[in-house]
């Protein structure tokens, strides 16, 4: 996972599941639950503005700066 501490360049194949979900693991969750990373999506989302706008937040491009924290 290419990020600092507060944002993360997604790579081709991402996918903001598996961005929180690595995310959360870095954080100190071994192995974070379905709803865990449900969750840390949703705020990843809202975080970036995933939703806004008409944009489809599964919709995620190579190069693309997705802020953490």
């Amino acid at each position: 996972m290419s990020e600092t501490c507060n944002d993360y360049t997604v790579k081709s194949g991402d996918c903001l599941w598996n961005i929180a979900k690595e995310h959360l693991r870095k954080g100190g969750a071994s192995e974070p639950s379905d709803k865990q990373i449900a969750d840390e999506t949703q705020r990843l989302a809202v975080l970036n503005k995933l939703d806004e706008n008409g944009r489809n937040r599964d919709l995620i491009y190579p190069g693309e700066k997705i802020a953490l924290a």
